[in-house]
């Protein structure tokens, strides 16, 4: 072992006169914290990238099952119906010659039964105008009531009879309202 001398420190002087300097900030946690937020820039700005090619890869492969697909615009097994407009084309060796190759549309027992529901869809009369009940009006908008339920219109705005509302006015009674229809209903607030 060797021996150390003993080295007596000297007292340092303190000068009153001397500012004093305040101690230097540790700037390492600095550094760290820029690191860490240069980090999560990256990952935020990776992470849909690789979340989209990893919902690529984890698609589920179909199972092979011998069957070809076939391309549904391959045209090569196409089979093509001429319109023959009534000539008789012999195109299958044993034709029958009971059945009429000629097609129609409608038979005449067809044709008369058409007829008579028409001439009875004619004399049946068209149904009423739909109903509804003018219940509230606040601030422009009026509810109305039909069998649908509860509908807010405002003028302009088409109603269930097919008319649309032109006007919003007070009734004669004070608190008592009613709408014009481009019809020229007038139909009061119902309570």
């Amino acid at each position: 072992m060797t021996k150390q001398s003993a080295t007596t420190a000297k007292p340092v002087s303190i000068d009153a006169d001397a500012p004093v300097l305040p101690k230097q900030r540790d700037k390492r946690f600095d550094g760290y914290l820029k690191t860490a937020g240069f980090v999560l820039a990256v990952i935020s700005f990776v992470l849909p990238f690789v979340m989209y090619y990893d919902i690529l890869d984890a698609r589920p492969r179909p199972e092979s099952s011998g069957i070809q697909v076939r391309d549904p615009l391959n045209r090569t097994n196409q089979k093509v119906v001429r319109d023959t407009r009534g000539k008789v084309t012999s195109t299958s060796p044993n034709s029958s010659e009971e059945l009429d190759p000629m097609t129609t549309a409608t038979t005449s027992e067809q044709t008369a039964d058409r007829l008579a529901k028409i001439a009875d869809a004619s004399t049946q009369p068209f149904p009423g105008k739909p109903r509804f009940l003018v219940r509230e009006v606040v601030g422009g908008l009026v509810m109305i009531e039909d069998e649908t339920g509860y509908w807010f219109v405002e003028k302009g705005s088409p109603l269930p009879d097919g008319s649309t509302l032109v006007a919003i006015q007070r009734g004669a009674t004070p608190g008592s309202w009613n709408i014009k229809t481009s019809d020229g209903d007038v139909i009061d607030r119902t309570f």
